[in-house]
């Protein structure tokens, strides 16, 4: 968040001077340029609109980085979404699950990752080589969680939400995922890479994706066919990402008194 506050910062101080500067060169020009009879309106005109974009840029800066970020924390104050925005760890909030979060940037930054989810064909197809940079590092962690594709209750359950044709469908799509998540970290040279497939009976609500500082979790929808989920991103330390990293910890370790809800099936 304070990297991307002073990213904000940055391009309005640019954006601002840019203005700025052309306000001054009208202003220069007006003074130092020599207007005939009949076109000294047009002086007026450049030293006005120079005058004005000064003005106008100086007011819009104040604005921005101070009188904004200051009504838009006494609005949460006032709210009381403030001090919930800080104890959920909510950073962002997307409704598009593929591209919204950054997630290139936070597979690359990690070295651990937990992808808890139905298949993810679609992601896993857009940031595979992302993940063959995150498999590569040395000591890397990442485990994949999906239902157990032999499950046919759950997989009736899983083809109506997702609006397969039968519950066989979507048993294969599961089994293409899992083949396919195994060929691609397979493929990376790196002995030290801990890649692990678990399988459980749960019907899953929600997708997570569990990295080393943050967490993303997506929410199903019950519209037919696709279309965009609610995406939630989470840095670690807030409610949220404890939340999903007890749904992740309950399917590989199980939480006292009650034992794992996931079988380790490969390797």
């Amino acid at each position: 968040m304070k990297q991307q506050t002073e990213i904000t910062n940055l391009r309005t101080y640019i954006a601002s001077g840019l203005v700025f500067l052309f306000g001054l060169a009208l202003l220069f020009a007006s003074e130092k340029a020599t207007f005939e009879t009949g076109y000294l309106w047009l002086k007026s005109l450049l030293s006005n609109f120079g005058a004005l974009l000064i003005a106008s840029t100086s007011i819009a800066l104040l604005w921005e980085l101070f009188s904004k970020r200051s009504f838009l924390e006494e609005l949460l104050a006032k709210t009381g979404l403030a001090e919930d925005l800080r104890a959920v760890g909510v950073t962002g909030i997307s409704l598009n699950p593929v591209r919204g979060p950054d997630f290139s940037k936070l597979i690359k930054s990690s070295e651990r990752l937990d992808v808890f989810v139905c298949y993810a064909n679609t992601w896993r197809a857009t940031f595979e080589e992302d993940l063959r940079i995150l498999a590569a590092k040395k000591n890397c962690r990442i485990r994949l969680i999906v239902p157990d594709p032999d499950n046919s209750e759950i997989m009736k359950d899983l083809a109506k939400r997702f609006n397969a044709a039968d519950a066989i469908t979507m048993e294969a799509r599961i089994k293409q995922a899992i083949t396919e998540y195994k060929a691609l970290f397979s493929s990376v040279a790196n002995s030290t890479l801990d890649f692990s497939v678990w399988i459980h009976d749960e019907t899953p609500v929600s997708s997570f994706y569990r990295f080393d500082r943050c967490a993303v979790i997506t929410l199903y929808k019950h519209a037919k066919g696709r279309g965009n989920a609610p995406t939630i991103v989470a840095e670690r330390g807030g409610a949220l990402y404890t939340y999903i990293e007890n749904e992740i910890d309950s399917m590989i370790k199980g939480i006292a008194p009650y034992p794992q809800l996931a079988r380790k099936i490969h390797p």
